[in-house]
């Protein structure tokens, strides 16, 4: 029986070929679509799930307000360590970790170099004990017990010691950043799961507390100081959450002083959310995309189904004398229904082969968007599975009316033709019309949004952003540097034929970092607070970025003077920039004079609003080395030569210059990656509605091929013909457009809330959607109607 209607399956495939093909196609389409998007959610899903218990280890996090805002951190105190360790009765495992920040890797004699590392990171045994490695070589128990140990993974072991066999570099020396000296106690096997603790060098977290000098720079002691590098893991035990939750809290209350209206509280951040959160490679996803992307590539595929049931339903009547041939011949309900689902399977089969070719291509154009190490394994359980799941969910939403339908007409009425009934008042016909109002109002709405976000990103990257940011090249200095060798850097630079101006500061003008404090002045004889931003540069900084000075003068390297924008003026309750100048607040126990007032420029992306600031120069946070280049020069030979004189400087190191223009354009990487797959995903919905309407339309016309024929012969014009048969299609796009206007309308509203300085809502964005629905329908329509109306009357209506 299979056998059977496999054949008829193919000879009907055979029979109507441009249906087929068309499904193929839509078909294609939407399962590539949920094919991509399935492995990319599975991949972002799959980190770390190899480690026991994850759904009892939990990150410590730190929220920092001051009665305004908040500042989350993946960070906590250090000495939180030990409160936790003796307080948190519900932990079963206490693991910190501080994360070093690129460190020179020596031999012992400091002979060899091995570059430059950011994978090392200070922890202590029970680091082992709750994340799972595989021991080469040293004991888990005591290899990180003590000061200036360290454990490596086999790869870096192989890197610093070539082939040694593993048990005789257990006791061999390696010296980090210069100075610090550890002796490797033991060898673990590189994590061959995808993980997000990327770590190769585990230097003993008693390292950190026993030495003096690195114990004052990371600042052990102190409460109050929030750091990303210090993380804090805790394994719960079962069912404790609510309980560790009520002791974190009394732990704060005990150890944390309030100052004013700053506040730091604890919270417990699962495992589990790890990747989608602060991670320690920066690699993190959003779940908010992926969840879009979700609904993205089954939209896709739904619009494929109903273009499905659309040209089967149209169909219908051709396909009517053949159910009333197989019912007369004694075929029952049941196997006309298994014929015809058959049939779609085949197609369905045809379409995940055509989607395999489509899945490369997709993750070839979006390759810049995915994730570096994201790969296409076709042939893996999981996607095969996967197939067949969605195989038969297509089968059941696009297979299953169409053959509940054909396999319902009445034998009599099928051999007489009289099984579709009266076009206007048939159901199929009703829902064929709606499907295509649904169709093509999600393509207009997709064309909406597309057009907004992209007049958005246009307001982003051109709007004026208070100062000149071409030809600006910046760089940071290694952490370990000192302020002399930073100084030597900028007097190499100037030295530089091409080179304007060079200025050290603690960041960019505009960047994606945020450095806020608070400061006390007196407002009416009460002293009061206010949150600052704060950037430290040298006197030429403000120069090398054109920023104008609208009231007094630049600071001079005098610590006590600062200038401040003029959202700080208004903060402080002054009246203009000129009232602010000679005002004093007090900040970290010294008193600043106000000595100049500058506009309101943007320090970071749109997303957040101008914040008060102040600028001052402190050399103790000159970590940023920023270049202007001059007018007319050669680009590359000076960012060469400017390469030079820093490799010169740091010869380990391998950082860039980069230009600020381009580290702009970064802020709005999501923003960029979402008009590209909205645009893919708009441009598909396109393409599978216009073949639904081209197939429905072919179908359609060929049907009132007599009629236009007939009202040819009676006098009727090509013009009169293309009007009387578009303008069912006019009234159908219409009613879409209208349909898609309020859904568009409620996303874009709520995208470009989360910006603080957006567009207004462009309406002539939803004329053009409308415009660009309208002439594609109207054309597709119009082909076949043009070719039905040139056909000779005489040869159409000889049997007549």
């Amino acid at each position: 029986m299979l056998k059977n209607h496999l054949k008829i399956a193919f000879r009907n495939i055979r029979k109507f070929g441009l249906r087929s093909f068309i499904h193929v196609i839509g078909l294609s389409i939407g399962i590539a679509a949920c094919f991509v998007v399935y492995n990319l959610v599975s991949y972002e899903y799959s980190f770390d799930t190899h480690q026991e218990d994850r759904d009892r280890i939990y990150r410590i996090t730190s929220v920092t307000g001051n009665g305004q805002e908040e500042w989350p951190n993946p960070g906590a105190p250090i000495p939180l360590v030990e409160a936790v360790r003796n307080e948190l009765s519900a932990a079963e495992e206490v693991v910190p970790i501080f994360s070093a920040y690129r460190f020179l890797v020596e031999s012992a004699d400091e002979t060899e170099n091995f570059g430059i590392s950011t994978k090392v990171v200070f922890a202590d045994e029970k680091y082992f004990s709750l994340f799972e490695y595989n021991w080469l070589a040293g004991s888990p128990s005591s290899a990180l017990d003590q000061p200036n140990t360290v454990v490596l993974t086999n790869s870096v072991a192989k890197k610093y010691f070539g082939e040694q066999p593993l048990n005789e570099i257990l006791g061999n020396e390696l010296v980090y950043t210069d100075s610090l000296r550890v002796v490797v106690t033991g060898v673990v096997e590189d994590v061959k799961q995808k993980t997000d603790l990327i770590f190769t060098d585990f230097i003993s977290y008693e390292t950190l507390l026993s030495n003096k000098e690195i114990r004052a720079r990371r600042n052990v002691d102190d409460w109050g100081s929030v750091s990303s590098n210090a993380q804090l893991f805790v394994k719960l035990g079962a069912d404790q959450k609510e309980k560790a939750e009520h002791e974190l809290l009394a732990i704060k209350e005990k150890y944390v002083e309030s100052d004013g209206n700053w506040t730091t509280n604890f919270e417990f951040e699962s495992f589990e959310d790890l990747h989608f959160s602060d991670t320690f490679s920066g690699n993190s996803a959003d779940r908010s995309t992926l969840n879009g992307l979700i609904i993205i590539g089954f939209f896709i595929l739904f619009i494929a189904c109903i273009n499905f049931i659309n040209l089967e339903t149209a169909q219908a009547k051709l396909r009517s004398k053949e159910v009333g041939v197989r019912k007369t011949l004694g075929s029952s309900r049941k196997q006309l229904i298994t014929q015809f689902l058959v049939e779609t399977y085949v197609i369905i089969l045809l379409a995940i082969i055509g989607a395999a070719l489509l899945s490369q291509l997709a993750t070839s154009y979006f390759q810049e968007v995915l994730p570096a190490d994201f790969k296409f394994d076709y042939w893996n359980i999981n996607n095969a599975l996967f197939l067949i799941v969605l195989s038969i969910v297509v089968l059941l939403l696009s297979g299953f009316y169409p053959s509940m339908i054909l396999s319902g007409y009445s034998p009599i009425k099928a051999m007489k033709d009289k099984s579709i009934g009266h076009r206007k008042s048939n159901f199929q016909y009703f829902l064929r019309k709606n499907l295509i109002v649904f169709q093509f109002g999600s393509s207009i709405a997709f064309i909406i949004v597309v057009l907004a976000i992209n007049s958005q990103i246009d307001f982003l990257l051109n709007r004026n952003i208070g100062f000149n940011k071409e030809a600006v090249l910046h760089i940071s200095t290694p952490f370990q540097g000192t302020l002399d060798k930073t100084k030597l850097l900028k007097n190499e630079l100037e030295a530089i034929a091409g080179v304007e101006k060079v200025s050290l500061s603690s960041d960019m003008m505009i960047s994606g970092s945020l450095w806020t404090s608070t400061v006390e002045h007196d407002l009416n004889g009460a002293p009061e607070e206010v949150s600052m931003q704060f950037k430290t540069a040298d006197t030429s900084y403000l120069s090398l970025y054109e920023v104008p000075i609208l009231a007094g003068r630049n600071y001079t390297l005098d610590q006590s003077e600062i200038v401040i924008n003029e959202a700080a003026v208004e903060k402080l309750g002054l009246e203009s920039a000129h009232a602010a100048l000679g005002k004093q607040v007090e900040y970290d126990s010294m008193y600043l004079s106000v000595v100049g007032v500058i506009p309101n420029i943007h320090t970071q992306s749109m997303h957040q609003a101008i914040r008060p600031m102040m600028l001052g120069y402190d050399e103790r946070n000159l970590f940023t080395v920023n270049t202007k280049l001059a007018p007319n020069v050669d680009l590359k030979a000076s960012v060469d030569a400017m390469q030079q004189a820093f490799k010169k400087i740091y010869p380990n190191e391998t950082r860039k210059f980069q230009f600020l223009d381009e580290t702009v354009e970064q802020f709005y990487t999501s923003e960029v990656r979402l008009r590209k797959v909205l645009l893919f995903a708009t441009v598909i919905a396109i393409l599978i509605s216009c073949l639904g309407l081209f197939g429905l339309a072919s179908f359609t016309i060929a049907q009132r091929t007599k009629e236009i024929s007939i009202r040819k012969v009676m006098g009727a014009s090509l013009s009169n013909i293309l009007v009387l048969i578009s303008k069912e299609y006019v009234v159908l796009i219409g009613l879409a457009f209208l349909l898609a206007v309020y859904p568009a309308w409620y996303f874009i509203s709520n995208w470009l809330n989360d910006f603080q300085f957006r567009i207004e809502m462009p309406l002539g964005i939803y004329f053009i959607s409308g415009i660009i629905a309208f002439v594609l329908s109207i054309s597709i329509v119009s082909l076949h109607t043009w070719k039905a109306a040139n056909r000779n009357p005489a040869k159409v209506l000889k049997d007549e």
